[in-house]
């Protein structure tokens, strides 16, 4: 029987995941222990393949849908569903997926038990794709903790360090009050509508506003922005990520910051603007300063830091905070001004959204990139010390220039990718006339594209310009294997700034399928 296109990525990660630990038995046996990791990489590549034709057959006749099982009105059928938007993050899931794979064949090569560690990691992507594709709240919590529990075990896979050991387990006790910080505005909804379905309970909304009150569907609201707001490392839920990434490997890291905590943004839009329309709820408002203040908190903290990790944490959490404050002036936008500027409302929400969503891909491109040229730095010098990797760039060119560029993207150097995304949200924020705090909210990311910009290129001062030292002198570049995703992801960034024609054109679906068409 052939598995429908839409069951097809996650149906090869999770197959996958079940095959590696055997295929390293049959490697062991064989002597070919890397047949494990060929087997890994050729998995991603097959996800990332099956992906891409999603996204073309969606193209041609719209978006997928399949129902798992009729299980009664009170599930209203578990559905997936993959539309542009679905299909966006899920090529990004997939694709960093695949470059962290491919970066973990040297790095981790020191390390035991990598039949779990592959086995993991294509347990992640898999709850990754399920959560973008989830279409009621059974899937979605079922592939988020799919993707929690696959991530604090990565976090903590050096487990014979103290510093893995605590950081994951901070992850995991934050993550887990988050997680029933939604489970329980998911159960108030299930209680009000009796369906878990988010087409079912969104027609159901307008006609429980007068019999609930609006409170109520509030602190529903609030529920779901701050229990997927851990995992999105949203200010002032964000302490666990500092730590992480400095104690888990540095493909891991790649995938927290590319990825994972974009997750948490997706199951945020998608819940709110699926299920509350903004034309009848104000929580751009809400979007807009946990934004702001996300961006500004984790600016001043990343000035305060010296280990590289640390600071591309709070660098991560920065982006995080321009991609809420897009979304929230989309709709902030429609909330308060559909009703007397139709057209300049629906612009300005299709303008914020999208920019959103494309900074959400030029971050992911962007910060993988870092983290994994940062690995390159860490495993040639042992150390995370910026004082100690100094001129480290000018000994190893390839990752340093890599390096170098996804500094300059994401601090939004023209013609870099970075610049197109907070431009938009930017315009998006003085499109309407009227519209005093959008205004501030779009001034607020200016200076704190500045403030970032600053120790950006502070960094690339000390990894580019300073001379070596004698250790650092002695450094070379890093296995091939390694800095192969380093320069694709190099090459995507310039790519996409240059002509960044076709990405726009993808984040506008996305967004227009975000906001309902």
């Amino acid at each position: 029987m052939e598995i429908p296109l839409i069951l097809q990525p996650v149906a090869v990660l999770l197959a996958s995941a079940v095959v590696v630990p055997l295929i390293d038995v049959v490697g062991r046996a064989a002597k070919a222990e890397k047949i494990r990791e060929i087997f890994a990489v050729a998995a991603f590549a097959a996800a990332f393949t099956s992906m891409l034709n999603l996204y073309f057959e969606i193209g041609r006749t719209g978006p997928q849908s399949f129902v798992l099982g009729d299980y009664g009105p009170s599930l209203g059928g578990v559905q997936l569903y993959a539309d542009e938007l679905s299909v966006f993050v899920s090529l990004l899931f997939c694709g960093l997926g695949l470059l962290a794979a491919i970066y973990s064949v040297k790095y981790m090569e020191v390390d035991t038990g990598l039949d779990k560690y592959y086995s993991l990691l294509l347990t992640l992507v898999a709850g990754l794709v399920g959560v973008s594709f989830s279409r009621d709240f059974f899937n979605l919590y079922v592939f988020w903790e799919m993707m929690c529990i696959s991530s604090y075990t990565l976090v903590t896979f050096r487990k014979y360090r103290w510093e893995p050991v605590e950081a994951g387990f901070k992850y995991l006790i934050m993550s887990t009050i988050g997680s029933l910080f939604a489970l329980y505005g998911i159960s108030i909804l299930y209680g009000l509508t009796g369906t878990l379905n988010f087409g079912a309970i969104s027609s159901m909304i307008p006609l429980l506003r007068e019999r609930a009150g609006l409170l109520t569907f509030y602190l529903i609201i609030a529920m779901l922005v701050s229990g997927f707001g851990v995992t999105a490392a949203v200010v002032p839920l964000h302490t666990w990520l500092p730590d992480a990434h400095p104690a888990a490997p540095s493909p891991i890291s790649a995938m927290l910051s590319g990825v994972v905590i974009k997750a948490g943004v997706y199951a945020i839009s998608r819940s709110l603007f699926t299920i509350f329309s903004p034309l009848s709820f104000d929580y751009g408002t809400l979007l807009m300063i946990l934004g702001v203040l996300t961006m500004t908190i984790a600016n001043l903290g990343a000035l305060m830091q010296r280990d590289i990790k640390r600071l591309l944490a709070f660098s991560s959490i920065v982006n995080i905070g321009y991609i809420l404050s897009g979304l929230g002036i989309g709709a902030y936008a429609l909330t308060t001004y559909y009703a007397s500027f139709p057209q300049i409302a629906i612009s300005a929400a299709i303008l914020g959204v999208m920019g959103a969503l494309f900074h959400l891909f030029n971050h992911a491109i962007g910060k993988g990139l870092l983290f994994l040229g940062s690995g390159c730095f860490v495993h040639e010098l042992e150390t995370r010390d910026i004082s100690r990797m100094e001129g480290v760039g000018r000994r190893m060119i390839w990752s340093g220039v890599s390096f170098s560029l996804g500094l300059l993207a994401l601090a939004g150097i023209p013609p870099l990718s970075g610049f197109w995304s907070k431009l938009f949200i930017i315009l998006a924020g003085f499109s309407v006339p009227e519209s005093g705090l959008m205004k501030v909210v779009s001034i607020a990311i200016v200076i704190n594209s500045i403030f970032a910009a600053s120790y950006y290129l502070w960094l690339i001062q000390r990894i580019m310009l300073k001379k070596p030292s004698e250790k650092v002198g002695q450094a070379s570049e890093a296995h091939p294997l390694m800095v192969l995703p380093l320069l694709i992801l190099a090459i995507v960034l310039v790519v996409v700034g240059l002509w960044p024609g076709m990405i726009i054109q993808f984040a506008e679906s996305a967004a227009r399928a975000l906001l309902g068409g």
